[in-house]
């Protein structure tokens, strides 16, 4: 699995087989932990890699954001909007096809994403990296 991002215009995207977001999806439910990510050396048109990603439970609706200093993709919130997290992208992993995406967006009214959160495109990976 990987998370790419650009730095001009905070565009994050993470892409993993189906399995990988499968297991993310549970990983999500659990409200806390850390995924290590595999490094990509030439990640264009992005302009580079996260190693990780790190969620955390609190009270609330999910946000995500992006550390560049630490380069981990944080999301954090509450349990129930977790398992709404979750159930978007083992439902996507299950059902979309190799060149579909996931936006996971702010709107008004979002079901489980804070106002200020940071916009997410999930993808199925066909590539052979792995996460470490």
């Amino acid at each position: 699995m990987k998370v790419l991002h650009s730095d001009s215009t905070g565009e994050l995207e993470l892409s993993g087989t189906r399995s990988e977001l499968l297991a993310l999806g549970q990983e999500l439910r659990s409200g806390r932990g850390e995924i290590l990510l595999a490094k990509v050396s030439n990640p264009f048109p992005y302009t580079g890699s996260l190693l990780r990603i790190k969620f955390q439970q609190a009270s609330g609706k999910i946000e995500i954001s992006s550390s560049g200093d630490s380069e981990s993709l944080e999301i954090e919130g509450g349990l129930e909007s977790f398992s709404l997290l979750a159930e978007n992208i083992e439902g996507f992993a299950l059902e979309a096809d190799q060149d579909d995406h996931l936006h996971v967006d702010y709107f008004p009214g979002h079901d489980y994403l804070e106002e200020d959160s940071g916009s997410l495109v999930i993808a199925i990976d066909s590539d052979s990296i792995q996460a470490s």
